[in-house]
């Protein structure tokens, strides 16, 4: 069980660095989502483009036991 803990520290640790970067437009944010009880893990970039809706699952990281 500690391995795992460990893994998601990692992983949690990983996607925030990543997520630090700011994107090349303006109106768009970063979202970092952690679902330690399901292991999911996801990076969104949600905003806009001018007048073009950006909604993108960057990454989407899901641990299977």
């Amino acid at each position: 069980m500690a391995k795992l803990e460990q893994y998601r520290e990692y992983i949690q640790n990983l996607l925030t660095k990543y997520g630090s970067y700011k994107p090349s437009e303006e109106d768009v944010e970063i979202q970092l989502i952690f679902d330690t009880a399901r292991d999911h893990y996801q990076i969104l970039e949600i905003g806009w483009d001018g007048y073009d809706r950006i909604y993108n699952c960057a990454i989407h990281y899901r641990y299977q036991k």
